[in-house]
């Protein structure tokens, strides 16, 4: 385990679990983000989605909080005037409207936007304005509006539901990236005042004894510790006293204390992963986007704390649940009971799959990637970038997806606005930080993990480097990277390999291509000249040398279009098998496919040739082959036929109107439902 210096560690909670997770014996290499205010991105694939999202997404999510149910952002002008009724939305929308301002400053880091600046900068106002009008900071407009005698849950409240922590750690989330994005400290104004009064309210005895019923504060008071110890020259700018370590403490005992008694909260068992200590859960369980940002959490943590049991949980619990919980496209989440994971290889292909799920996962997948130094985790990250997430949005970037599913009967109609529009705010925190999840580095190298068309200023060394990374990933496989540095000398660049590429996709081979080789299927140039047998270490092929400015590495995969099977044991996939190409699943669209996909089989040995269509969902590569179509010619009478097929990116689905869509196609005609033949 990499050890942090001895200062870092004074804080760390004495108290340790019954049961401690030992750490892995993978050897530790923790990363550093590239910011991403030292990234630009300029790329086909994304640049143009970007810009929708920053344009037409951002303003329409405020927009409509604007307007939901009296407006959302009015909660807080009615806890400004002293109103004690009158709440618009669920009692979490405080955090949705953090969460959007947190997404929208990334966004702002790096491509600015006056008016979108201004506009939050008066829903800051607003916010601070609210605070105020209580002398200790508090704030949850809920709870002020309807139930001020209950904070915190307490006195008859329902914790479970009135989501205070959860809005806590929104707020401080947001008042962080809103400061590095544009070096204004009014949303950390509030965010410290009640940070402090939370630190005063909850932790051990005899402070309240309780824990977040939906995870995020977690890694958001240790990342709150982690900025004021870069940043300690904000502290005399703020109204109250800042002691960073207290953030770190609560944050800890927020993890620690799961699973145990607590004497002002109950226990929300499994579904809160509140059945046990964290640290002897052998299982992710419970609701999956909770599991998955309490999870990311506690890998946070341990690159803060340097502690091992929290490492070893938090690998111990994204195996299970990559390897046996997690759908093809990158989804969790498969039911809508508690919006909950199943038990292990429970992956029904009509499942919950929640955009939240996919983002958290997201979160968690980077989290320890930065924590380990291993690629394999943002083979994961890449996956729910590329589908799982990224469906959650139109290609218009104004209707939006709650739900997921692998396969959809009657399709997956998109809404313009939800009565729990979280998912939307969660999309654009994921993908407004994408920019700092392309590079990474630690003492002596750079790490390139996504193949994202941009340009990157690092300093390395003491020294500036400047990459520059063009491509037309995902269609083709083709990377140039130029290297600017005139004094950086000798460094480590390390390209990640993906997995889907060569070698095993996941933990347990929970998904596997019969073809995809173990090596040979990444080429490598500098300079023009191929790099024969390239060390790879941790995911990734590593170029030791003395760089000059000017010096060009060329990367590229093969992509062919592969035929993935899933493990015996998930039953929904037996005799069944996906398309993918490079890291986007495709999926089949009655839209191409004369009206109906439940009838289709794709037999052994059919084959699919890439086509690129600009003027299709944006400009995709559709996999055109032929199938075979079930039909009903009579009452009892069935029959087959070739067909000519198109698949498309399961990202895209649903942009088209509402039709029947499947991921998952049978080999035989036995699993297929035939079509009546009109």
């Amino acid at each position: 385990m990499k050890k942090l210096s001895a200062l870092l560690l004074s804080g760390v909670l004495s108290g340790l679990p019954d049961v401690v997770g030992q750490a892995s014996a993978q050897t530790a290499n923790q990363l550093t983000p590239v910011a991403i205010q030292s990234v630009k991105i300029e790329d086909a694939f994304w640049s143009p989605k970007r810009k929708v999202w920053q344009e037409v997404t951002i303003p329409d999510c405020f927009d409509k909080f604007d307007r939901d149910r009296g407006g959302a952002l009015n909660n807080f002008d009615r806890v400004r005037d002293g109103q004690l009724d009158g709440h618009a939305g669920p009692p979490w929308y405080d955090g949705l409207v953090y969460e959007m301002i947190r997404g929208a400053a990334d966004f702002l880091a790096t491509q600015p936007d006056p008016v979108m600046e201004k506009r939050l900068d008066g829903y800051i106002a607003r916010i601070a304005a609210a605070q105020a009008r209580d002398p200790e900071g508090y704030l949850n407009t809920w709870t002020q509006l309807l139930h001020p005698t209950q904070r915190w849950g307490l006195n008859g409240g329902n914790d479970g539901y009135q989501h205070e922590m959860y809005n806590v750690g929104a707020l401080c989330d947001a008042a962080v990236h809103y400061f590095e994005a544009t070096g204004k400290t009014s949303l950390l104004k509030v965010a410290v005042r009640l940070a402090n009064y939370t630190c005063d309210q909850v932790g051990p005895a005899p402070k309240f004894e309780l824990v977040p019923n939906h995870a995020i504060a977690e890694e958001a008071f240790g990342n709150l510790y982690l900025f004021f110890r870069t940043h300690p020259e904000l502290k005399p700018q703020l109204p109250v006293a800042v002691e960073e370590q207290r953030y770190l403490d609560l944050a800890q005992y927020w993890v620690e204390a799961r699973g145990q008694a607590r004497k002002d909260q109950k226990s929300y068992g499994a579904y809160n992963q509140d059945h046990q200590s964290i640290f002897a859960q052998p299982t992710i369980e419970g609701h999956a986007v909770r599991a998955a940002l309490l999870f990311a959490g506690v890998a946070a943590l341990a690159g803060i704390n340097g502690r091992d049991d929290y490492r070893a949980t938090a690998i111990r619990l994204w195996e299970n649940m990559n390897g046996k919980k997690t759908y093809l496209t990158g989804g969790i989440g498969a039911t809508a009971e508690g919006e909950a994971f199943g038990k292990d290889y429970f992956l029904p292909n009509d499942g919950y799959l929640e955009t939240c799920g996919a983002v958290g996962a997201g979160f968690f997948d980077r989290n320890l990637n930065l924590l380990t130094g291993e690629a394999r985790y943002v083979d994961a990250l890449e996956r729910e970038l590329y589908n799982g997430a990224l469906a959650g949005v139109s290609l218009a970037g104004d209707t939006y997806t709650y739900v997921n599913p692998l396969q959809a009967a009657n399709g997956n109609a998109r809404w313009a606005w939800n009565g729990c529009p979280c998912c939307p705010p969660m999309f654009l925190k994921l993908m407004g930080a994408l920019p700092g999840y392309i590079y990474a580095q630690d003492k002596s190298g750079i790490y390139l993990n996504l193949f994202i068309g941009s340009t990157a200023k690092i300093q390395l060394g003491g020294q500036p480097v400047r990459l520059q990374q063009t491509t037309d990933y995902p269609w083709n496989g083709n990377v140039r990277i130029v290297v600017d540095s005139t004094k950086a000398g000798v460094f480590d660049l390390h390209l990640r390999i993906p997995g889907w590429c060569q070698g095993s996709t996941l933990p347990d081979d929970l998904y596997a291509a019969s073809d995809r080789p173990l090596d040979g299927a990444v080429h490598l140039k500098i300079n023009g000249k191929p790099v024969e047998n390239p060390a790879i270490e941790h995911g990734y092929a590593t170029l030791h040398r003395g760089w000059k400015s000017g010096d060009v590495v060329q990367l590229t995969f093969d992509l062919p279009v592969q035929r993935i099977s899933a493990q015996a044991q998930v039953e929904a996939d037996r005799g069944r098998i996906a398309l993918t190409r490079g890291p986007l699943v495709y999926c089949f669209e009655g839209a191409d496919n004369g009206a109906a996909v439940q009838n289709l089989v794709l037999p052994a040995g059919a084959e699919f040739t890439p086509e690129y269509r600009s003027n299709l969902l944006g400009g995709v590569t559709v996999l055109r082959g032929t199938a075979t179509a079930v039909f009903r010619t009579g009452k009892d009478q069935v029959a087959a036929r070739p067909f000519p097929v198109t698949a498309t990116p399961y990202y895209a689905n649903a942009n088209r109107g509402t039709c029947p869509m499947q991921v998952w196609m049978p080999l035989s005609p036995e699993l297929a439902q035939p079509q009546r033949q009109e």
